[in-house]
């Protein structure tokens, strides 16, 4: 009866030790899909940085580049400013010059008109009184040289006043040409004032426009700064978390292997298909499609696409160390099979099994489903030696 006990109480112990390290794992729910997830997101992160990292540098590249662009344009508008001030300058001297002009030109009218006019006196004088004019002026002479004088001085004026009206005439239309010359000199300036504003104002445009577009390539820099600012932050949360799960996945596979010792032995049986009512592969163990890594299991879909609840067995005997819900795999099992062998079957849609519980090959111990990230109703069946995920398919495991 003693030893009955005693080998009963042994029994219950063993048990104890087996079970208790896969119920903290279970508890835990970190996987190697986990880790590798989140090393795939502090991947991204590490990308994302990088990449944010060239954003900020190409947007201080194209800040420079206006800056220089804004302060080239700005030594251009200070060169037209002073393009401006000249030729304001030379409008108002040219004013000048044809105010004065436009003066001289008046003050020759004037004086042409009185010579015309004193001259039309003195020819209608002298041909009203021409020959009483001649007579008067050799009466009036002292001999006939003063006569000859007089006579001499007369024609002298008339040849005058002929010359002066010559004369005035050449100036006047001289002033005229000026006056011309002057106001097209005038509108010429202008004309270039004009351009040199339009220029000008063309800048002032081209500047304004470049300040907007300044203002928002240095929002952005503030904006990818405080992005890269966050992204290490991420990163480093990422890094915390990979290494605790590293932590929880090392210590979880150390205390599976050494509960799972000479207690359970695998005996290189020959696997049962776990799904037996389909037998359709939707992924197989290794592919790359859709994903970031390799896949490290075969996913079998339903009988029915889509439909959950088709029955899952075990692949082979063992005792179940994982029964919980995991954010990847949903609801999974994974089953140690002895010798550092597992299966895991993941994405069920309910568990009929708990930790601690011997299994037998073809035993149901869940429902199809497509829990966790899943994208359709299937089996995730995975098998994992010593740590590592080995293809399913083959003659030393499961064939279809």
């Amino acid at each position: 009866m003693r030893i009955w006990m005693r080998k009963r109480i042994i029994s219950v112990l063993l048990i104890f030790v087996m079970i208790l390290p896969y119920a903290v794992v279970a508890t835990g729910t970190t996987t190697t899909d986990d880790l590798k997830s989140a090393q795939n997101k502090k991947s991204s992160l590490e990308k994302q940085i990088e990449d944010t990292k060239a954003q900020v540098n190409q947007l201080a590249k194209d800040s420079t580049d206006i800056e220089s662009y804004i302060k080239s344009i700005d030594l251009k508008m200070a060169q037209v400013d002073s393009s401006i001030n000249d030729l304001n300058i030379q409008i108002d001297n040219k004013q000048v010059q044809i105010k004065e002009n436009q003066a001289a030109l008046e003050q020759a009218k004037i004086e042409s008109v009185e010579q015309y006019a004193s001259m039309k006196l003195r020819i209608q004088y002298m041909y009203e009184h021409e020959s009483e004019s001649y007579i008067e002026i050799m009466l009036a002479a002292k001999d006939m040289g003063d006569m000859l004088n007089k006579a001499e001085y007369i024609n002298k004026i008339t040849d005058y006043d002929r010359e002066m009206l010559v004369k005035y005439a050449e100036t006047e239309q001289m002033i005229q040409d000026t006056q011309v010359a002057l106001q097209n000199e005038q509108t010429e300036l202008e004309d270039s004032m004009a351009s040199v504003e339009a220029q000008k104002s063309s800048m002032k445009l081209v500047q304004d426009a470049k300040a907007v577009e300044l203002k928002k390539l240095s929002e952005k820099v503030s904006q990818a700064n405080a992005n890269a600012t966050q992204l290490q932050n991420d990163k480093k949360k990422q890094e915390a978390e990979i290494t605790a799960m590293e932590a929880t996945i090392k210590a979880a596979e150390a205390a599976a292997k050494a509960s799972g010792g000479p207690a359970m032995n695998y005996d290189g049986g020959k696997f049962l298909w776990p799904v037996p009512n389909s037998h359709r592969i939707t992924s197989y163990f290794g592919e790359m499609e859709d994903r970031s890594v390799s896949h490290n299991g075969l996913d079998i879909g339903a009988a029915t696409s889509g439909v959950s609840g088709d029955k899952i067995v075990a692949a082979y005997d063992g005792v179940v160390t994982i029964a919980a819900y995991s954010t990847s795999a949903g609801n999974w099992i994974w089953i140690n099979h002895g010798d550092g062998l597992y299966t895991v079957y993941m994405h069920n849609s309910q568990m009929l099994v708990a930790v601690g519980a011997k299994v037998t090959k073809g035993q149901v111990i869940a429902l199809m489903g497509n829990t966790g990230n899943s994208t359709g109703a299937h089996l995730h069946f995975g098998v994992r030696v010593d740590g590592v995920f080995v293809n399913p398919l083959g003659p030393k495991y499961l064939s279809n």
